[in-house]
Parts: structure tokens; sequence; C-alpha cells
């Protein structure tokens, strides 16, 4: 017999992990951008769910580094500066490299991979860069969840979304998405030749530009949504 409260949690852990989903999805695509205070009672109007699903989402997201909290001030979008991000990257390479030298490559599915990959093209076509991120990060994780380090995937996940906003300040533009496509052919041909020492060497040499590019927006100036909110 079911629990008379089991529909009352299953509803509720549905709404948090909507609120989650969302959020995430806004301060990556920038529409909560770095330093910006996040309204309970704001975003729980605009996700259709009360405040408490909206209260733990922002709690987990404090948690995992998204998000910055301070008593009687709340909760607002984590802002970093290129030293900050530097060591988020050197983290990610850690991690990364970690998980594929683990990883059974046979049990990763190319058609999947492939599938993502095509995915991708089809938003860098479309000029659908929230599409291409999103892609992006299940292409890459779909590599990752082939090890059996589940701790460290998790941990790694954690910092995707930390310099998600970040990482969309060049995902934005066209020239670099065509890189980055390439690139991934080059990761969807190790992956399928089993070689996990070119896994590796294409996945630095995919990370490295990525953090390049992104420090070097970060320190040339603020983005243009930055730049309107401020003025």
């Amino acid at each position: 017999m079911n629990s008379p409260n089991k529909g009352t949690a299953e509803t509720a852990g549905s709404g948090v992990d909507k609120s989650l989903e969302q959020i995430r999805s806004m301060v990556i695509s920038g529409e909560l951008l770095p330093g910006e205070k996040v309204q309970q009672s704001a975003l729980a109007e605009r996700l259709g769910v009360s405040r408490i699903p909206v209260r733990e989402a922002l709690s987990k997201l404090h948690s995992e580094g998204v998000l910055d909290h301070r008593p009687n001030t709340g909760y607002t979008v984590a802002r970093f500066n290129s030293e900050d991000l530097s060591e988020i990257y050197l983290m990610r390479r850690l991690l990364e490299t970690v998980l594929l030298k683990s990883a059974d490559l046979a049990q990763v599915d190319l058609r999947t991979l492939q599938d993502l990959h095509k995915k991708m093209m089809t938003a860098a076509k479309n000029h659908n860069p929230d599409e291409f991120q999103h892609w992006n990060k299940k292409f890459h994780f779909e590599i990752f969840t082939a090890s059996p380090l589940q701790v460290v995937l998790q941990e790694l996940e954690r910092l995707w979304y930390m310099s998600g906003f970040y990482r969309s300040m060049y995902l934005y533009e066209p020239e670099t998405t065509s890189i980055t496509i390439q690139e991934h052919q080059g990761i969807i041909e190790a992956v399928k030749a089993g070689d996990v020492k070119a896994l590796i060497k294409r996945s630095d040499a995919h990370r490295s530009r990525a953090e390049r590019i992104v420090v070097q927006r970060l320190g040339r100036s603020r983005t243009p949504h930055n730049r309107a909110r401020q003025a």
C-alpha cells in the first residue's frame, strides 16, 4: 500500500528538480547575471511553484558554488575573476583526466555520441547558443559517465555548472562553435578507436582553448548584458 505522503513527496521533489534545472539555465544563459540578487518570491511565481522548492533549489545551487549567500542579503549569482576561472579549469582538467583514464570506452554508445554531435551542429546552424551549450555538456558527459568514479563525476558536474555562464561567453560566437564541432569530431574518433591517450590529448587541447578564450573575454571587458543592466 502506498504511503499517503508519497504523492506529496514526489510532487515536492519534482518541484525542486524543475526549479534547479530552470534556475541553472537562467544562470548559464545570462538571464541571471554574475553578482545579481536572486529573489525567491519572483522566481517561484515565474516557475509556477511554491517558494519551498525554490528555496531548496537555491540552497543546492549555493552548495554547488553557483550562488553566493549572505545573512540578511540572500542569494546572489556567483561572480568569478580570471584567477578563479583558471582554478576551476585546473580542477576540471585533473578530474576529467582521471575519469577518461578510468572510463571503459567500449561502453560509450557511439550512436548516441554522434547523435549529440549532430544536434550541436543543428543548434549552431540555427544560431541557438542555449541549445548548443546543452548538447555540448551532454556530449562530454556521455563519455565521462563510462567511468565508475561517480563521486568524481558529481564533483566535475558541479564545476561545469559553476563556470556555465562564462563558458557561454565564447560559445555564443559562430566561429567558435565551428571549431568546437571540429574538435568534437576528433574526440569521437578517439573514442571509436578506444585510444585513451589520444582522447585525453584531444580533450586537453579542447579544454585549454576554451579556457584561454574565457579568461581573455573576462579580463578584457564586461559582457554586453552587464553593460546594459549597469548603464
